[in-house]
């Protein structure tokens, strides 16, 4: 369950308190004091606060002083200096969420508005596609947002490609890594996976009523942490970078472009699929899709104004494709994927 955001708020302000402090140590009574708390309730969240990987003094007649700080995501670092015009607006950050995409849409049906930001710092049941789930360590970004595009529900699967530039565009422009995005939701790098994203809705025939947009981001996690089998097929921001990431910098970085490519998208969708086919590593490949009780083949053309991957097929015939799991079989010389 999430924490109680009074209990969350007052742990922040600690925790500012601590590592704004100048002289060292802070007393009990004087944090009290200025939240106008007891010194049992300042102590109570100094104890969080070391279980989430802060290092705190605490010495008699002196107080508390912090020593260390773990690679953790704060509220109010987030917000500062953070400029979009609807991608962030309101963000919520939970420690621990079993899933962001789930919380998410419970707060889309209930009229969070468009561009609401929900955020973990781990996840106990993250969503992937087709009903699996999602493995999430810390060290990780696992994002949803909240989107009211007013879209014809035919043109939805347009705000994964979408996404899918923001990212990989933040990726190469900030990291100067050639991330490339195989359709219609994985980033990979050097042909590994760095990132993923699910798209879910809720819609009446003419329009989608909103739009919960799920992406979840290796950035500094310990690869030992997967499953054996997924270490070899997955990657990391910073084992691609050779050094750690700043999350948070990345994380305000990434929402910016999304906020930008989003009101692009808003106004057509010319400029995604334009952006898309530049930075894809599907098109012009052999490629197996799977989808619900069918495996095919063949050669990936491009995708429609929808955001449907077009096949031609060995009988020389076309194929649109919604939706499925596709595994590139033959990979063209791809200027873009080296």
């Amino acid at each position: 369950m999430p924490l109680d955001p009074w209990f969350t708020m007052y742990k922040d302000k600690i925790l500012k308190h601590l590592i704004s402090s100048k002289n060292g140590f802070t007393s009990g009574a004087e944090l009290a004091r200025g939240l106008h708390i007891t010194r049992a309730a300042v102590w109570k969240h100094i104890k969080t606060l070391e279980r989430e990987g802060y290092a705190v003094e605490a010495a008699p007649s002196k107080g508390y002083r912090l020593l260390a700080v773990p690679d953790i995501l704060l509220l109010d670092d987030i917000k500062q200096g953070l400029k979009t015009g609807t991608i962030g607006r309101e963000i919520h950050l939970f420690p621990e969420l079993v899933s962001t995409n789930a919380l998410a849409m419970e707060m889309a049906s209930t009229g969070a508005a468009d561009g609401t930001v929900v955020i973990a710092e781990t996840q106990t049941g993250g969503k992937g596609r087709l009903g699996r789930t999602w493995i999430s360590p810390k060290g990780n970004l696992y994002i949803s947002v909240i989107l009211r595009p007013g879209i014809p529900p035919h043109k939805a699967p347009l705000i994964t490609l979408m996404a899918a530039v923001a990212l990989t565009s933040t990726i190469r422009q900030r990291l100067e890594v050639q991330a490339g995005i195989k359709w219609p939701n994985d980033i990979l790098i050097s042909g590994k996976k760095a990132a993923g994203l699910l798209t879910e809705m809720r819609a009446e025939p003419d329009r989608v009523k909103h739009v919960v947009l799920g992406i979840g981001i290796n950035v500094n996690m310990d690869m030992a942490e997967l499953p054996v089998p997924l270490r070899k097929l997955s990657t990391t921001l910073s084992a691609e970078t050779g050094k750690k990431i700043d999350r948070t910098v990345f994380l305000q970085q990434f929402l910016v472009e999304l906020d930008s490519w989003y009101q692009l998208f808003l106004k057509g969708g010319a400029a995604v699929i334009e952006a898309w086919e530049m930075f894809n590593i599907t098109v012009g490949n052999r490629v197996a899709v799977s989808g619900p009780g069918e495996t095919f083949e063949g050669m990936a053309r491009g995708i429609d104004t929808d955001g449907r991957l077009i096949l031609k097929l060995d009988d020389g015939t076309s194929r649109q494709v919604a939706a499925g799991d596709v595994t590139i079989l033959k990979n063209r010389d791809m200027k873009n994927a080296e």
